[in-house]
């Protein structure tokens, strides 16, 4: 009996970005220190050295996703902050962070762990960095303060939202009161330019 050679035989394909896929949906599983090499291909249903056909090694793999997270984030912060401006735009982007933090607890820990290629993760972060500067400077930040303000901000929120996230803090304490002192510390330490804003 011969083979009909005229039929391609049917492979499973598999792409760059469907590897970051399945490391993202590791990561959302079994943590940032669980995703390997190993743990990718099993996950995949291939030898790992398969993978290699795709990506160069464990941190091409982590670098993408820090950079798929980070553009993840920043999208859904544009969309927030598309038509606000002033105290009730930069607040709905502080909930909106906590938001994506909170549905995303171990992708939002990959995210903010040390980054792997940081020139890729900061051009990934271009959609959340306009649309926070452009916040603050419609709530009366000066632009020459807008980094540094944004650097700030990021440290109270990131701190909460890791706490929240680990679960250090527990069921007992009120987290939503807990967040409103920080988001009320904030907002109230805004370098505001009483003169722009009238």
């Amino acid at each position: 009996m011969t083979r009909d050679n005229s039929r391609p035989i049917r492979r499973r394909t598999l792409t760059r970005d469907k590897v970051v896929d399945a490391a993202l949906g590791t990561v959302d599983e079994l943590g940032w220190e669980q995703l390997t090499m190993s743990t990718l291909s099993a996950r995949l249903g291939i030898v790992a050295a398969s993978l290699y056909n795709h990506v160069r090694g464990l941190d091409d793999v982590r670098a993408a996703v820090q950079v798929r997270a980070m553009t993840e984030l920043g999208r859904h912060l544009r969309e927030v902050a598309m038509g606000r401006s002033g105290i009730d735009g930069l607040r709905a982007l502080l909930d909106a962070h906590r938001a994506w933090a909170t549905t995303h607890p171990r992708r939002y820990q990959a995210l903010t762990t040390a980054p792997v290629d940081r020139d890729a993760l900061v051009a990934s972060a271009l959609d959340a960095n306009v649309a926070l500067s452009a916040m603050l400077t419609s709530c009366g930040v000066p632009e020459e303060q807008t980094l540094e303000t944004t650097i700030g901000m990021f440290s109270a929120l990131h701190g909460f939202a890791i706490l929240e996230g680990s679960g250090f803090l527990g069921n007992e304490l009120d987290l939503d009161r807990i967040y409103e002192t920080v988001v009320r510390g904030v907002l109230a330490d805004l370098p505001v330019d009483r003169a722009r804003t009238g």
